[in-house]
């Protein structure tokens, strides 16, 4: 029996997805279009697919095996397509999200530079301060500033970039509080953190192994903003993590002072994060490696 492969493609978008709505915009097709198919699949099969409902779709077991099979021979097919053709331009929509804070300034260059090396290429950029889902939001790439490991193993990640992170506090703090020599010192003393971004509240520090060290940190001042928690740290409300490069012109005119512990804090990392594939899109390939080259 011979199955169409555009509608292989739209079912797998479908089970992927797991809405008909959000397989339409992963295509660019309308809604209709795609319910029209489902069913000329199903027909060619002679089996049902999807059990679907007016508000909620599931797969059904010959659904399930179908998707299995498919998404290997897809991807497959998508490799073979992608190893032929890897000498012509980049076309398509690729999307992306980067950090709000920092991050504009950081790759504004970069981007413009990669999007005129790449006039076909239709690119979607927005910014985010907290990490979006790639697979519901429809996004090709995420590109954030993470500290320790990442939480969710069902994504893959590419370490871009890594700054240096202290503990830093200004003179005023220091004479009321003195100065804490062990990390666990921390807990009972007044804290800058994150209420979100940067796996909240928690400082993450990394022994002589290499191994992360979460220290639960005593805050009444949270902030999603590494330039508030610099200022705060500035007028003396706590000591703060920050990226050592922000703030060194304030260590080295002694407005902050860096606060040496056994354990050292863990890096601030840009890193990029994509959905879990076996091989990934030129596009995301090609600007994850000119990225890495010239940031």
């Amino acid at each position: 029996m011979q199955i169409d492969l555009n509608l292989l493609r739209i079912f797998s978008a479908v089970a992927e997805k797991e809405q008909f709505a959000a397989a339409a915009r992963f295509l660019s097709m309308p809604s209709s279009n795609i319910s029209r198919a489902i069913k000329q699949l199903e027909h060619q099969l002679n089996c049902q697919l999807i059990d679907r409902t007016t508000r909620k779709m599931r797969l059904t077991e010959q659904g399930k095996q179908l998707y299995q099979q498919a998404k290997i021979s897809l991807d497959e097919l998508d490799s073979a397509v992608s190893n032929i053709t890897s000498d012509g331009p980049l076309t398509g929509t690729f999307r992306l999200t980067i950090p709000s804070e920092y991050g504009s300034e950081m790759l504004a260059d970069v981007l413009a530079d990669f999007a005129t090396l790449h006039p076909n290429l239709t690119i979607a950029c927005d910014t985010q301060l907290m990490p979006r889902n790639i697979i519901d939001d429809d996004i090709d790439l995420l590109l954030t500033f993470h500290r320790g490991n990442l939480a969710d193993s069902s994504y893959h990640s590419r370490l871009i970039k890594s700054w240096q992170s202290v503990v830093v506090a200004s003179e005023e703090l220091l004479s009321k509080t003195g100065i804490p020599t062990q990390i666990e010192q921390l807990s009972q003393l007044p804290c800058i953190s994150s209420f979100s971004a940067i796996e909240g509240q928690p400082w993450i520090f990394v022994d002589k192994d290499k191994q992360p060290i979460k220290v639960t940190i005593n805050s009444h001042y949270r902030v999603n903003s590494g330039i508030l928690a610099a200022r705060a740290a500035l007028k003396g409300i706590g000591f703060a993590i920050l990226c050592k490069d922000c703030c060194k012109e304030e260590i080295e005119a002694k407005k902050l002072r860096v606060i040496e512990f056994p354990q050292q804090p863990a890096s601030i990392n840009l890193v990029a994060i994509y959905a879990n594939r076996s091989k990934l899109s030129r596009n995301i390939d090609s600007f994850i490696t000119y990225l890495t080259q010239h940031l």
